[in-house]
């Protein structure tokens, strides 16, 4: 019995001494270019009742329940949020200067407790404002460990969040609109496919001419052009792809070698906009299935397909593309 309690010490001990070591603290920040004038994206930020139509958070949790100071929009002024999924927590203006910075608080108490600092900067540049979004902060002693994970995972919630407030801004602006639909069945299918590897900016690059080597083969197509992602993780640096289109049974031999997707059962996103948003999507999708605490079928692959020709469709903003990740 006290070599059992005598090892349990020991290891909370070295527990302990690890953490101790850790630094504790993350800076991330994020910049974009907003199509709107300066004083309108700064009201903007300012007014915390604009937030639920932009945050890349209360969107994997509508029905969160907000509150308001009766001065929000200055000073002092502050915004709390309560969810079951989102954490609780409270956002205060700390500094307001008009046209230049914005200086907040934010308070962390659910899951854990934290606070943190906020930084807003401002810059005009010819009818257009570039928007500088901050956090500086510390993880609690016991999260230290999480510490390096936090930047990484902020910067890609700040850039979600920026391209939304851009939407919201300026709604004919490239944006990204993300709806979350939920699970679905996949039926199996045949296709033909282009090895397309690499991380998603390349990938970007490659899938155009990808698609459009596909289409003009001229053969019995079913269904509409779509990449599938092997052992995907949006958080990841490179992937194994095919971009795809979906052949019958009758559809005749040639280079190109039939392949089979099983099907099953998928969690499903759309996105609308440009198909350079696509990682933000991905992310914004992974990340409602963690909140959500949806477990992954990493056996099977992700799919993204596409809803219509981006080589005829001008506007990226009419573009839309479904996500499906596998889901047990």
């Amino acid at each position: 019995m006290w070599i059992i309690l005598g090892v349990v010490v020991a290891i909370l001990l070295a527990a302990l001494i690890y953490l101790a070591t850790l630094d504790g603290n993350f800076q991330a920040r994020r910049s974009l270019e907003i199509d709107a004038p300066l004083d309108s994206v700064f009201a903007t930020i300012v007014d915390f009742k604009s937030w639920p139509e932009w945050s890349p958070w209360l969107m994997h949790e509508p029905e969160t329940k907000i509150t308001y100071s009766e001065n929000y929009a200055e000073e002092n002024g502050f915004y709390s949020w309560d969810g079951k999924i989102v954490g609780a927590g409270k956002l205060t203006h700390l500094e307001i200067k008009p046209g230049a910075s914005i200086k907040q608080q934010i308070e962390f108490l659910r899951p854990f407790k934290s606070v943190n600092q906020v930084n807003w900067g401002f810059e005009a540049r010819d009818g257009s404002t570039l928007v500088s979004w901050e956090m500086n902060g510390s993880m609690p002693f016991l999260f230290r460990f999480m510490a390096p994970r936090m930047a990484p995972t902020i910067e890609r919630d700040y850039e979600l969040g920026l391209a939304l407030l851009s939407g919201y801004m300026n709604p004919a602006s490239p944006h990204p609109e993300v709806e979350f639909i939920g699970r679905e069945e996949l039926e199996a299918f045949n296709y033909w496919s282009i090895p397309c590897n690499g991380n998603l900016r390349q990938l970007e690059k490659a899938r155009r001419s990808s698609i459009e080597t596909l289409q003009a083969i001229g053969v019995d197509k079913v269904g509409l052009a779509l990449t599938l992602y092997h052992q995907f993780d949006p958080m990841a640096s490179q992937y194994q792809a095919e971009v795809a289109v979906p052949v019958g049974n009758s559809t005749p031999l040639s280079n190109y070698k039939r392949h089979e997707f099983k099907g099953g059962v998928y969690f499903k996103m759309t996105l609308r906009g440009d198909l350079g948003f696509l990682p933000l999507g991905w992310y914004a999708l992974h990340s409602h299935c963690r909140m959500h605490k949806i477990k992954l079928d990493n056996t099977r692959p992700a799919l993204e397909i596409y809803l219509g020709d981006a080589t005829r469709i001008t506007d990226g903003n009419q573009f839309s593309t479904d996500l499906y990740i596998p889901v047990l």
